[in-house]
């Protein structure tokens, strides 16, 4: 078979793995219910499809901006709405950017390079469960490896620099700033090894920078000036969609403080879930088993390039720099932000840590094979990578007790193996030592079924909700706990109760523009949305938080003939019971909007909805007054 074909055979393999990985138990997964409600709404309407609105009601958006939404939403137009259709547009833009790496790296390092790049992108954990779950970061990095392949196209013709810009662009359209991490490296490739001289290298990068703010501004601008109506801007303060790019999602991820909704709240569950800010935050308890298991050896390899990078051709000069400063802005980032912080935002770091860890392999086995005192190199790395591991491994004692020791074992093995120069020993042990760690996590995420309280932090590997707990305990007084989490699993479900509600209130106000508003954002909200067509309300966005409406505001919808029901779920009713203390974050609203609810709308008696209607919770009847 001639060496291409072989590649070609590889790399399919690859992909194919990744998918069926990624696709497996397509049908049967939870994902995030506050997107995938946002994603049916989307479907059904053309004002809630370009404002990313939360609700086809048109009362409040999503968190981020909409295209990852945009996308989600044509396969749910092509399909049916079903969870499985946003599923599976997640693990094709998954299996995309494998390939795309591949095409990046062998243009920078050949096709060895590219091939063990791809399979250790897609073998890592955080990508994985991200690929699994419907979060925006799946499409921002397929965007982010378009941009790095543009910029490799650049060096021999500038004018790709502007596709870079595009596709970064984009990318902030899909996740805001967290796009803007790697334009550094970008930058940096495409100045060390384009030809020309410094002025026209650094005009071109300005020309690329152009087009990347007015694509990021494009959309944000045209929702600021929108003459019409619109959604308000959810987990805002003010319904600014700039307070949303540069505060909630910028500011407030960055260094915390109190700049959108539930400020104070996000800095706190950012400490929970990815423990304390500093150098060694990508490895620990919550993320280190996400990312970390190739981090060193790939700084390590962009260390070593480094000092011997004179001599250097220009195009492996800008591999070394657009991977390298890819990985070292968005690794000090991650670790240093002080603000509301998730392990899976690690996902994209994920192709510049297999880029390099693959180049700084397969750089090593060529010294391995030349001989002298540099052939050492491997059989050090496949052994401090393998120590590494069992570290990760041996957090979780009770899972797979046995692999730790395995992983140490193989790496021993291919040790042996390289001081007797049996290459093909080595080669196939040192490479299992390797991935055998992340490649367990990945496939336990792929078996292993996922509660919805996890798809808001997704993960791989052995479960790991103590943290996710903790914040909802925090936020909802230990006394609803357990009732919050169960609350929350059931999102996908329509109960009994809800129904009858949602049955009644269609019934007593069936020309309303509103028909139902609820309270306790999106997990209030999200059953009657996944569930039905109904032009159903979420009071408050994503945490209820949101002035959408204000109290103020209600009064006027009511007043207005918008709204006559709403409905306060029994899990908040329970939360008012059990809480001691005021709520973590800004519950102002919330709590303004419940107030003027009990005085001034009167409860409708279950009796009078239905026989399972007191398990909903307390529907307010505000047509008819105290």
């Amino acid at each position: 078979m001639a060496a291409k074909a072989r590649e070609r055979l590889a790399v399919g393999v690859v992909l194919a793995v990744a998918a069926a990985l990624w696709v497996w138990a397509l049908g049967s997964r939870s994902l995030q219910p506050y997107y995938a409600a946002a994603v049916h709404s989307m479907s059904g309407d053309v004002s809630a499809f370009f404002f990313a609105g939360f609700d086809p009601a048109g009362v409040v958006t999503v968190d981020k901006p909409p295209l990852a939404f945009w996308t989600q939403t044509l396969g749910v137009t092509v399909f049916g709405f079903h969870p499985w259709a946003i599923a599976l547009v997640q693990a094709a833009e998954g299996v995309a950017a494998v390939f795309v790496l591949h095409r990046v790296v062998r243009r920078w390092a050949g096709p060895a390079t590219a091939l063990l790049a791809a399979a250790l992108f897609a073998l890592t954990p955080i990508a994985a469960a991200v690929n699994r779950d419907n979060l925006p970061d799946t499409l921002l990095v397929l965007l982010l490896v378009l941009a790095a392949y543009c910029v490799t196209r650049a060096i021999e013709n500038a004018r790709w620099l502007v596709w870079a810009g595009v596709f970064v662009g984009l990318g902030f359209l899909t996740k805001m700033l967290a796009a803007w991490i790697v334009l550094p490296g970008l930058a940096l490739a495409y100045f060390v090894a384009a030809p020309g001289s410094r002025g026209r290298r650094l005009a071109w990068i300005g020309v690329a920078a152009a087009v990347t703010l007015a694509v990021s501004l494009s959309w944000p601008l045209v929702v600021s000036l929108w003459p019409g109506a619109k959604p308000f801007v959810g987990s805002t303060t003010d319904g600014s969609v700039w307070q949303l790019a540069f505060g909630y999602n910028g500011l407030t991820r960055l260094v915390g403080g109190e700049t959108g909704v539930g400020g104070s709240y996000g800095t706190s569950v950012g400490t929970a879930l990815g423990g304390d800010a500093g150098p060694l935050r990508l490895f620990d308890a919550e993320v280190g088993g996400q990312i970390a298991w190739l981090l060193p050896l790939a700084l390590a390899s962009l260390v070593v390039a480094a000092c011997r990078a004179r001599g250097a051709t220009a195009g492996t000069k800008a591999g070394w720099a657009l991977w390298g400063g890819w990985l070292v802005v968005g690794a000090v980032v991650f670790s240093f932000a002080g603000g509301i912080f998730h392990a899976y935002y690690t996902a994209e770091l994920a192709p510049a840590i297999a880029a390099l860890a693959a180049a700084g392999l397969v750089t090593a086995w060529g010294w391995y094979r030349a001989g002298g005192r540099a052939r050492f190199v491997l059989p050090a790395a496949v052994a401090g990578t393998a120590l590494l591991a069992y570290v990760l491994l041996d957090r979780t004692p009770e899972w797979a007790p046995w692999l730790r020791y395995a992983v140490v074992a193989l790496a021993l093995v291919a040790v042996v193996a390289a001081l007797l120069r049996a290459s093909g020993v080595l080669v196939v042990t040192g490479l299992a030592a390797i991935a055998a760690g992340p490649a367990a996590f990945v496939v336990d995420t792929a078996v292993r079924p996922v509660s919805v309280l996890e798809t808001a932090d997704p993960g791989a590997g052995p479960p790991s909700t103590a943290a996710l707990r903790s914040v909802v305990g925090v936020a909802t007084g230990e006394g609803a706990e357990a009732g919050y989490v169960r609350f929350i699993d059931n999102a996908y479900q329509l109960s009994p109760g809800q129904r009858e509600v949602l049955t009644y209130a269609q019934g007593q106000a069936p020309s309303t523009p509103v028909v139902l508003a609820v309270e306790g954002g999106t997990y209030g909200a999200d059953p009657f949305l996944l569930n039905s067509d109904a032009r159903v309300a979420p009071l408050g966005g994503y945490l209820g938080f949101d002035p959408a409406p204000s109290a103020a505001d209600l009064a006027r919808w009511v007043s207005a003939g918008r709204v006559r029901f709403v409905l306060l779920p029994q899990v908040f009713v329970d939360i008012g019971r059990a809480r001691t203390a005021p709520a973590v974050g800004d519950a102002g609203e919330l709590t303004r909007r419940i107030g003027w609810e009990a005085k001034h709308c009167r409860p409708v008696p279950p009796a009078r909805i239905g026989a399972d209607a007191a398990t909903a919770g307390v529907l307010f009847d505000c047509g008819v007054r105290r």
